[in-house]
Parts: C-alpha cells; sequence; structure tokens
C-alpha cells in the first residue's frame, strides 16, 4: 500500500470513528483533567473542535489543503477563546491532547496492526503532526492579535517604554563587558 493512500485510508478511518474519538478526548479533557472546567461552555467548545478536526481529516492532513485554510479556521478559535477570556495554554493543552487520542485510538484499533512500511507510517505521523503544529500556531496568532487590540493605549504606551527601557539596558551591559 502507497503511503498516500495509507494516509488517506487512516483519515478516512478517523472520521469515521469520530464520535467515539471525540467522546473519549472530551471524558480525559474535561471531567479526568478538568481543563476549561472553569469555562461555562467548555463541552460545547471542546465537541466543536474535535467535531471539526476528527469529521474533516482527510481535509485537515491532505498534502493539497493549503495554509491558508487551516489558518483562517484557527485565527478564528483564537480570537473567539481570548474574547471569551479562555488560558491559552489551556487550549494548546488541549490540542495536544486530541491529537494524542487520534494516535492512541490508531494504536489500540485493528488499524494499527495492518502490515504497513515504516515510511508509511512516519508519513502519516508527519501530515499529523504538521496539521496539529500549524492549527496551534494560527490559533495563537488570532489570540495575540486579540489581546494586542484589546489593550488599551496607555498599555500599548507603557509596553513601549519598558522595550526601549529593556534595550538600553542591554546596549550598557555589553558595552561594559
Amino acid at each position: 500500500m502507497e503511503a498516500r493512500t495509507f494516509e488517506m485510508e487512516f483519515a478516512k478511518f478517523i472520521q469515521k470513528f469520530h464520535q467515539e474519538i471525540r467522546d473519549v478526548f472530551i471524558e480525559d479533557t474535561f471531567h479526568k483533567r478538568e481543563i476549561l472546567a472553569h469555562y461555562q461552555l467548555a463541552r460545547e467548545m471542546l465537541e466543536e473542535l474535535a467535531d471539526s478536526v476528527l469529521t474533516e481529516f482527510t481535509v485537515n492532513i491532505d498534502k493539497k489543503t493549503s495554509v491558508e485554510t487551516i489558518a483562517d479556521r484557527y485565527v478564528q478559535l483564537g480570537i473567539r477563546c481570548c474574547d471569551d477570556g479562555l488560558s491559552y495554554s489551556e487550549m494548546v493543552r488541549v490540542f495536544i491532547l486530541l491529537k494524542r487520542h487520534i494516535w492512541l485510538f490508531f494504536q489500540e484499533s485493528n488499524f494499527a496492526g495492518q502490515p504497513f512500511d515504516v515510511r508509511s507510517i512516519v508519513a502519516l505521523n508527519n501530515r499529523t503532526t504538521l496539521f496539529f503544529d500549524r492549527a496551534m500556531y494560527y490559533f495563537l496568532v488570532g489570540f495575540e492579535q486579540t489581546e494586542s487590540e484589546n489593550k488599551t493605549e496607555f498599555e500599548n504606551m507603557y509596553n513601549s517604554f519598558l522595550d526601549r527601557v529593556l534595550k538600553d539596558v542591554k546596549i550598557k551591559m555589553t558595552s561594559t563587558s
């Protein structure tokens, strides 16, 4: 079986069992680890995130999918989470756990027992990792954009002042060394 076919067959497999993966992921994230437990709409948001990743997994890991497609979706998620006052570190952990649950499901399923070339598994891992890396990066971009837009003029001036002071201190320290 060629690597490309293997990747897409795996993606279809994940889509087929998305409900099962989503439920285990939510149980672990929300109930066991209590990530986002303080957020009233956490369960709904986790379900939306898991559904969008898992039901469109063939698109998400496909090399033909543009970076802009991923960027648009996850910048918007970052904006939403910042506006809702969520912790970006908790959200990054959510992404990591979702990726982990996809791989745990793969390992525990019969699909993982199929005879595949090691290169196929590595290619699949690389495509999955690339998708999640991009999703987290663009999530943080959206989060940071919103965070900086929400700062007052005074906060921006104060931060600029601090940056200048830090640069001046570094220049003085390197010239005396």
